[in-house]
């Protein structure tokens, strides 16, 4: 049975319109057995009341401990892409300081266009070595050239996610999550399941994500939030 020992993407009440503490999500992944957090509040770009700045990202190192009740906190953040040139909303001063970088797109920050320069967007990300994760992979919003764009994630070493919360929300998420998965399968391509909470009580809720995975055989070894130590080996920028 596959599994998933990392939550790689939680929202705490500095996303403003998430609802729990980073307190509270501790606990909650504690008590549903995991291992390890990644703590990935919203950067600036996205508005909304989401306008904490980047010292509040360049901070999260030095105020954070790496292990908190037992689970390894990693710090990180789920950076807006800003433009079809791939550009993000936190300098690489900040990204830096991070152990793990999500870049999604939100259609409240850049609008949807066509698949050819929705192709461009993703491959000019992959370009950028601070990325880590391609947020929200599914969404049907940024949809793109799934093989083409998934064999140059492969070359920059990206990781996919697989958004779980994405499935019962986003047209079409559950549709395209299955094409790419099947895609990162047949080209050894990393992939993360993730919960995208925004309350403590969906810290870990991987089941739709995992259900699907297991329908294909996708392989465990391939899902790097598998454990803390196999998270760490895929994150170049990550604190040891």
């Amino acid at each position: 049975m596959l599994s998933a020992k990392i939550d790689t993407h939680t929202h705490t009440i500095a996303s403003i319109h998430a609802y729990s503490s980073l307190k509270e999500n501790i606990d909650s992944a504690k008590a549903k057995g995991l291992t390890g957090l990644v703590v990935t509040d919203h950067a600036p770009g996205l508005g909304l009341g989401d306008t904490f700045p980047k010292t509040y990202f360049g901070n999260m190192r030095k105020a954070i401990p790496k292990n908190v009740s037992g689970l390894r906190i990693f710090k990180g953040v789920e950076a807006n892409v800003l433009d079809y040139d791939g550009t993000l909303d936190l300098p690489t001063t900040t990204l830096q300081k991070l152990d793990l970088v999500i870049a999604s797109c939100h259609i409240q920050v850049v609008k949807p266009t066509t698949i050819e320069k929705q192709d461009q967007l993703w491959i000019n990300v992959a370009h950028n070595p601070y990325v880590d994760i391609i947020g929200h992979s599914g969404d049907e919003h940024f949809r793109f050239s799934f093989e083409k764009v998934i064999k140059e994630f492969k070359k920059f070493h990206k990781i996919v996610e697989i958004n779980s919360s994405s499935f019962p929300t986003r047209q079409n998420a559950r549709k395209n999550c299955r094409e790419i998965a099947l895609l990162c399968k047949k080209y050894e391509v990393p992939i993360t399941v993730s919960s995208d909470a925004h309350f403590y009580t969906e810290i870990g809720n991987f089941k739709e994500a995992l259900d699907m995975l297991e329908d294909i055989d996708f392989p465990q070894e391939l899902i790097v939030n598998r454990s803390v130590e196999s998270l760490i080996a895929a994150l170049p920028h990550c604190q040891k």
